[in-house]
């Protein structure tokens, strides 16, 4: 018996569609099918990952991050008894909602989408504001994506229960991270009807698995893209121990500022499986998304230390190298014998928690071991450290806040005025009826959100050309059209 065939009908079911009875595919194969030939996915080739699309050619772009995370959801997945196809589905959709420059444009947008409100006299968390995994769901939900007389994509209640990676509305839990607006309250809460209430801010095991394998794609194959860019000294950093003795210092200061390093006393500290969202459940770490290991500034450096200094560990290859990446065989070697020594370390370390229950939706949880943990904290934090904090990104990305901010108030401005010229055909028809009525709150947070809408889609590219036109910065106006 197959993975999918222990989902029953509640998990597999949709609103009424149009499928053809005779249709061989399971019914999360049609979810992962209706998706990829989604413009959404087509335009994350377009999209920042850590840098722009197109700045070097061995950087992976937001889509070919998004493939290598569906790769390892899948196997992951399948290895633990989960649907492969669910977890496929939610991997390949869990970046569409990403905004022009990634979680840079992100923030700016939200910001800015924030300012419109209070200036209309709205209350933010009604408009919604603006984050990534709320407007994945919004695109797959909403009319934006698919035909007019369907729910978006209708995608299954589990396939779109895998997509929730922060299960709840801005300010429920978080006002950091969120996965719907009001706009799909209604929605959301079908997709988690019937649930435990216990378990009304955990994930199910399908997004448990989606963002774990997202992790780890980061974290590994960022470090495998600026060693080749020469911005991270891995032949330094297993040779040195003085160098990785200030490095670990610099990596716990980091950690230390924002406040993610726990006393002795509560690393010792003993977890239980209480129920509260906010409390640790019995190892399985994740299944709250914000539940995050607590770990002291030594156990960090130490990890650090074991992760570089072990002569037959992941960077062993690296010892025998000198300076930055040279394109040499040798290098290339080095480079790929850690990728595949990481990812599988880190994706085998994954178990369930309950080796005895089902492996799917909310029958079980994802436990991933505190010493994988921490070596994906590192990885991450050292990208952190020697890329994007570093000044020459910090200037890079403030000029892509700037034209993020611009856009939206740029056409938010438009709106005021009464002028959808500037705004997509096919978005003016609906434009123009809630500006006519932008006195009702409820049509000026459609009207809003509908902004955010044509900003938050647009790629990189495309925001940058728009951002020029739209502010005179261009030399030919016509045929530097999109």
């Amino acid at each position: 018996m197959g993975a999918e065939d222990g989902y029953g009908p509640h998990d597999l079911a949709r609103h009424p569609d149009r499928d053809d009875p005779s249709d061989y595919r399971h019914p999360f194969e049609r979810d992962f099918d209706r998706l990829i030939h989604t413009g959404a996915f087509r335009r994350l080739q377009g999209t920042t990952g850590v840098v722009a699309a197109g700045e070097a050619d061995h950087f992976r772009t937001r889509l070919t991050h998004t493939l290598e995370v569906a790769q390892l959801a899948r196997r992951l997945g399948d290895r633990l008894g989960a649907s492969s196809h669910a977890c496929e589905a939610a991997a390949i959709m869990h970046d569409f909602g990403h905004a022009p420059f990634g979680h840079v444009g992100e923030e700016a947008l939200c910001a800015a989408l924030d300012a419109a409100a209070v200036r209309w006299g709205l209350d933010p968390d009604a408009v919604g504001g603006y984050e990534g995994n709320a407007q994945t769901f919004r695109l797959v939900t909403s009319r934006l994506t698919g035909h007019s007389d369907l729910p978006g994509l209708n995608l299954t209640r589990a396939t779109l229960d895998a997509a929730l990676k922060y299960p709840w509305a801005r300010g429920e839990v978080s006002r950091s991270k969120w996965c719907f607006y009001p706009s799909e309250a209604e929605e959301a809460a079908r997709v988690r009807e019937g649930l435990d209430p216990e378990r009304r801010y955990r994930r199910s095991v399908e997004a448990q698995v989606m963002d774990w394998a997202d992790d780890v794609a980061y974290a590994v194959h960022d470090i495998e893209d600026f060693t080749l860019a020469g911005a991270i000294p891995l032949a330094l950093l297993t040779q040195s121990a003085e160098a990785r003795e200030r490095v670990a210092a610099q990596l716990v200061a980091r950690r230390e500022r924002r406040g993610k390093l726990a006393d002795a006393r509560e690393a010792r500290a003993p977890r239980s499986g209480a129920s509260s969202p906010h409390a640790s459940g019995a190892g399985a770490i994740g299944a709250f998304p914000f539940e995050q290991p607590r770990y002291t500034a030594q156990e960090l450096a130490d990890a650090f230390e074991r992760l570089f200094a072990d002569t037959s560990g992941p960077f062993a290859a690296f010892r025998g190298l000198t300076g930055e990446y040279d394109g040499s065989s040798e290098y290339r070697r080095a480079l790929r014998s850690m990728r595949t020594a990481l990812i599988g370390d880190l994706v085998h370390a994954a178990h369930p928690v309950d080796a005895d229950a089902p492996f799917r939706r909310h029958a079980n949880d994802l436990a991933i071991p505190l010493e994988a943990r921490l070596v994906d904290d590192v990885l991450r934090d050292l990208l952190w450290l020697f890329v994007i904090e570093h000044p020459r990104m910090a200037t890079y990305q403030h000029g892509q806040r700037r034209i993020v901010t611009d856009l939206l108030e740029l056409h938010v401005t438009a709106v005021e005025s009464g002028d959808v010229a500037i705004f997509p055909r096919d978005l003016q028809p609906e434009l123009r009826p809630l500006i006519e009525g932008t006195q009702d709150d409820t049509s000026r947070v459609g009207v809003l959100r509908l902004v955010a809408d044509h900003v938050g889609q647009l790629t990189d590219d495309g925001a940058a050309r728009l951002h020029r036109r739209l502010t005179g910065h261009v030399a030919h106006g016509f045929t530097d059209w999109q």
